[in-house]
Order: C-alpha cells, then structure tokens, then sequence
C-alpha cells in the first residue's frame, strides 16, 4: 500500500510538469461546502447527466463545477430529460457564468478582480445548550450542525459576511471571506473564515491558507473530515479537476488526489500539534466512484516529531514503532455506485478504522446512504437516507491526544462524535425555477458508553427563494425534542433554532 502510494504520488506530480492535452485548468476560487450548487450538481449526476465527477472530494473549485454543468449541457443535448432538470442548468449557468466561458475557451482565462462575489446577511434565532462529548473537549449544539466551527449564543444574533476572489494571469489566484458576527449590539467578532492564495501548475494546485474540506461521501456528515469544525490553515496539494494518468495508471480512470499539513491549537491537552491528511479518488467506471483517505495527528509540544518519510507511512497505513507509534491515525474507503436503470438511484458507504492490525481496519465505524434524484416522473422530489454507525467508543478519541479528533472545540469528522448513531432522512422538492423546499428528520443517540444515552429528535425545515438572478433568500426552522440531556435522565428540553438570510451575488 505504501509503495503504491508513493507510485501515485510521484504519476500525479510527473503529471503536474507534463500535463497530458485538455488538463490543465486556471486557478479558481472553491465554492463553500453549504452551496446550494452541490445538491444541484448531485442531482444532475443522479439523472445521468454528469458522469465525470467526484463527489467524494470536496470543495469544488468554481471552474470544476463549471465543467460539470457544461458536461450536462452537451449529454442533455443527446437525451430527453423532465423540465427541472432545464430549470436547474439554467440557475446553475447564470451562478457560473464567467467560468462556463473559461471551460468552452479550453481553459483559456485572464486576470481579474473581483472585490466581492457575493454578499451574506443573516439573523440567528437560537435556544438551547450544547452538548458535550465525553473523553475529549468539544461541544456541539445539536441544532447548529455543519457550520464551520461558528457558534451562536442564545437568542438573537447577526452574521455578515462577504466573499471576493482575484485572479493574476492563468496561474496565481486570491480569495477571502471575512465573517462579522454580532451576538449582541455590543459583542462584535471579526473573522476569517477563509483566506487562500493558490498557484497552479499544469492540474496541479498548491495553495496555502484557511480551507475547509469535505472528504468522503456523506451527506449529513463524513467519518474523516466535514465542515463541522472551523476550517484549518493548511498547506495543501491537490488536481481541482479530474485527469487522466498516463500508462498503466489509465485504467484508474477520472483521478484526484489531496493532500495537507496544518496545526492545531495551542489551548489542548497537547498544544499545537500537526494534523495531516491524504486522500485518493478514482472513478474507474462511470457508475462506480472509489475513495481512499487517511490522516494522522502527531507532534506538539511534549511530543516527538516524524519525518517525511515516516509522515507517508502512516499515511500509507502502516504504525510507527516506539514512542512515535502514539500518533492518532484514522483511515477510510468509500465508494458510491449509480443504478442508471432505477432512476439514477445512488448508493454509498464509508468504512474507517481508528486504528490498524495486520494492514486492516480495525475499531471500525461506517455509514451508508441510499440517494433517490428521481422519486416521481417529473424528477421535482428527491429522497435521502443515511445512517451513521460510530458506537465504537474509541472513535474521536485518544490516549495521548485527550482532546480529542478535535479543532477549536468541534469535532472534525461526523458531527455526532464517538460512541453514537444518526439515522437520517431528507426529502427536497425543488417546486418551479425560483423556488425549492426540503424536509429533514435526524435520529442521534449520544453517549452509547453512558449510563444514560442521550437522544435527540430533530425536524429542520429549508426554503430557498430566488428573488431574481442576483438575490436569494434562505429561511430554515429546526426542533429538537431530546431525552436525557447532558447524560441526566429525565431531563427532556426542548431546543430551536431558526435563520433568515439573504443573499446577494455579483
């Protein structure tokens, strides 16, 4: 494993400096893990229409999803197709505009500057507490999910926040998102959510800056990494679009890869440790998608550091010996396979072990989806279940890194944490062009090592309303009734939470 890591590795770099025709696309600006553009795009794929992409690695950039809406729009072309999915490419296509020319120039782009591409306001309503996770030092509010590591106090509170990007010829571009968060008129926070400068060379990208990834195939959550916890400040490699690798390595078929290095914070149990991670990504079949991923937590004050080579063997799966071999590694493969012949219906699993014998997973959790783009003949409602098995109690957790698979308080896999189950259920009816709903309900048990588990019964409902082509609002309202809050039995609240925001893009 570690040598065909390292083979891959130095195909995909080779590739960077000899970029095989077609492949080399101009840097652009990663479109946020909340975008509405990822259930379209997911959407699409499920009706066929987008067979080239890897929804396993996430962000996008602005120019990958541009690629797959123009994908769309050619096999769309070639068949028929329900009017929603018309609709969808034609909200799609005005949100991509400038890079849909760039991908029908082949890639051709030039310098720009854009101060501000959208604009965000928004006001929170929250009640309720958070909930803690035993053995390590985050809480999460159950209602709050998936949120950047941003949290909100009780009762009202303001967000605003803008994103610009610039461009400097085909190679070197600049994007940023700073936050404004008002938890009262008198409690004003500055933030960074993300900052990035990136230089592309050939498919390849190395950009350096606040990131926030998603790796894996889960909707409602992923094993390994998710936009639960604060985006990290990472230096990283990865193809933003899918390439074809030369020689025998073409069988692989569509391939990403990424990889990162970042630092932790100073206030945990042990301070500033590095914090890695690697992920492979094939589609060797156009209904068949394949991932792979592993990252480690090493280093920090107290503790001894690894090298660059003992830094890709435990990336490739393998334990250190000694004292280094108290690194905390978590691994996972995930697949997702579409049935053409059932409506495009998607079915998808990740497997991960938090820790290794004999070269395989061992302490193991996984989750498991079953997407249905197409519920009825006019492809308007679509269907979403999941679930979620990380009852192992070690699953976050860690003998020397007490603080857990932690970034400033919040989990950075699955929101749920260790020694729990979700069980999910989404349903999206996208009514007519301007205007779409979904319906959500989420099982959680908490705390399965507890004397009492905790529970959690939550309702969200979503609404996304296209005023015109420049303005969008979004309105969400959630419940959760739970039973025995903070591990107390008998102690049954109920929590709220509500947002109204509008949104405005250039």
């Amino acid at each position: 494993m570690i040598r065909f890591l390292r083979v891959v590795v130095l195909v995909a770099f080779f590739s960077a400096f000899t970029p095989l025709p077609g492949q080399a696309a101009p840097v652009s600006p990663l479109i946020p893990l909340d975008s509405w553009v990822y259930p379209a795009l997911d959407k699409l794929s499920g009706l066929g229409l987008i067979t080239s992409s890897l929804a396993g690695s996430r962000p996008y950039s602005r120019y990958e999803a541009a690629r797959q809406v123009a994908e769309a729009s050619r096999k769309l072309g070639e068949s028929s197709a329900p009017p929603v999915v018309h609709e969808l490419l034609q909200r799609l296509e005005t949100e991509l505009s400038a890079s849909l020319a760039e991908v029908a120039d082949g890639g051709s782009a030039t310098g720009y500057f854009k101060p501000v591409r959208q604009l965000r306001v928004d006001y929170i309503y929250q009640d309720g507490d958070p909930s803690t996770y035993p053995r390590t030092n985050s809480r999460q509010f159950s209602l709050n999910k998936n949120n950047f590591g941003l949290d909100y106090s009780d009762g009202s509170n303001g967000q605003l926040s803008l994103q610009g990007d610039a461009r400097f010829s085909h190679y070197l571009g600049l994007e940023w998102q700073p936050l404004l968060l008002a938890e009262s008129p008198d409690d004003l926070k500055l933030k960074w959510l993300t900052a990035r400068a990136s230089v592309g060379l050939g498919p390849v990208e190395f950009s350096a800056g606040r990131q926030s990834l998603s790796w894996g195939q889960g909707h409602n959550g992923s094993l390994l990494l998710s936009n639960n916890g604060k985006p990290l400040d990472m230096l990283r490699i990865n193809n933003p679009t899918p390439i074809q690798l030369p020689w025998v390595f073409a069988y692989l078929g569509d391939f990403h890869f990424d990889l990162f290095w970042s630092q932790l914070e100073k206030d945990r149990q042990v301070p500033e440790p590095y914090f890695a991670g690697m992920r492979l990504n094939i589609k060797p079949l156009p209904w068949l998608e394949l991932g792979a991923t592993r990252t480690v937590m090493f280093g920090g004050q107290g503790r001894p550091g690894i090298d660059w080579h003992e830094f890709i063997t435990i990336l490739g799966g393998k334990n250190l010996e000694g004292d280094k071999d108290s690194s905390n590694s978590i691994a996972a493969v995930d697949m997702r396979i579409t049935f053409p012949a059932l409506r495009g219906a998607q079915l998808y699993a990740e497997c991960g072990g938090e820790d290794e014998a004999n070269h395989f997973f061992s302490k193991t959790a996984w989750l498991a989806g079953i997407y249905l783009p197409q519920v009825e003949s006019s492809g308007r409602l679509s269907l979403r279940l999941e679930y979620t098995d990380l009852s192992n109690q070690v699953w976050y957790r860690h003998g020397t890194y007490r603080s857990g698979y932690t970034y400033e308080e919040h989990i950075m896999g699955h929101h749920i944490g260790g020694a729990a189950k979700d069980y999910f259920v989404e349903t999206r009816l996208l009514l007519r062009e301007d205007l779409d709903f979904s319906l959500g309900f989420d099982y959680q048990k908490r705390g399965e090592d507890q004397s009492n588990e905790e529970r959690h019964s939550i309702i969200c409902a979503k609404a996304n309303w296209w005023m015109n082509k420049q303005i969008r609002f979004e309105l969400q309202g959630s419940l959760d009734r739970t039973e025995n809050f903070g591990f107390v039995s008998g102690d049954d609240p109920d929590f709220y939470y509500s947002r109204l925001s509008m949104i405005y893009s250039w």
